[in-house]
């Protein structure tokens, strides 16, 4: 690829490659792809980590949006068990695409996501433990923060909650910017996400809580009372034995899921 070219892929999808060895392989350690099994692979980019998952004796399926990294990818891989797709991955049928290549879900994932669509995907992916055992992210650490944020700091959120409810999060560890060309001016941070399915009441509490987060420093009965009405927000926030003066951003997933059938559907 010619440097301009190279540049111009760059700018147009803000990316940034992955070229610490150490750290692609500390990302497929985590991930712990078997050998013959399929990985979904999400921005391989110059392929920092789908090299090192094909020697590993993986399969992989690779979504790239870039036209001239796929292109130069497949070339390069071409004699390896190696599929790419150029596409936007949520937009894709990815089921479709593992039947098509002979592999049976769920399979683990991996992906160096880009930071301006790495909170669409996650919130879509962790929704799929039909297509995804696993998945080894690497994103901002910004959004890291918030995925596994504890109800009362800073970064806990409605994001927070919505990935919670569908799969178990943890950090693994943080990246240097120095790992990657050209270096970004954010951090990141690689998460593994486990998806479990949507716990009982997980939608309802979820509608709720979002609710509470529009104004996240005002008091629940407060956030609730434009959508509920403010008898029942001040009655269904003491029936579910939560204090007057609660806030979304100190209550976990089971306050929301207790509060949601207290107050029922909004606007009546």
């Amino acid at each position: 690829m010619r440097a301009s070219s190279a540049r111009l892929s760059r700018a147009r999808w803000g990316q940034h490659f992955l070229v610490n060895v150490s750290t692609a392989e500390k990302i497929l350690d985590a991930l712990g792809a078997r050998e013959g099994e399929t990985v979904v692979e999400v921005g391989p980019g110059r392929g920092a980590l789908t090299r090192p998952l094909l020697d590993r004796g993986a399969r992989v399926l690779a979504f790239e949006i870039d036209p001239v990294l796929a292109a130069r990818l497949s070339h390069e891989l071409a004699e390896r068990a190696l599929f790419v797709e150029t596409a936007d991955v949520l937009r894709a049928d990815v089921e479709v695409t593992l039947a098509r290549i002979g592999a049976r879900p769920p399979v683990p994932f991996v992906g160096n996501l880009p930071y301006e669509s790495a909170t669409p995907m996650l919130r879509a992916f962790v929704r799929r433990p039909d297509l995804f055992s696993r998945l080894v992210v690497m994103i901002q650490k910004e959004v890291a923060d918030r995925i596994v944020a504890l109800p009362g700091g800073d970064a806990y959120g409605f994001l927070t909650l919505d990935v919670g409810a569908h799969a178990a999060a943890r950090r693994l560890f943080d990246v240097s910017r120095g790992d990657f060309s050209p270096p970004p001016k954010v951090r990141s941070s690689v998460l593994e996400l486990i998806p479990h399915g949507p716990v009982a009441g997980a939608d309802d509490a979820l509608r709720v809580a979002s609710a509470g987060f529009t104004s996240r420093r005002k008091t629940l009965v407060n956030a609730l009372t434009p959508r509920w009405g403010r008898e029942r927000a001040v009655s269904a926030v003491a029936d579910a034995g939560l204090p007057a003066t609660a806030r979304a951003e100190t209550l976990g997933l089971d306050a929301f899921r207790a509060l949601a059938p207290k107050l029922g559907p909004p606007g009546k």
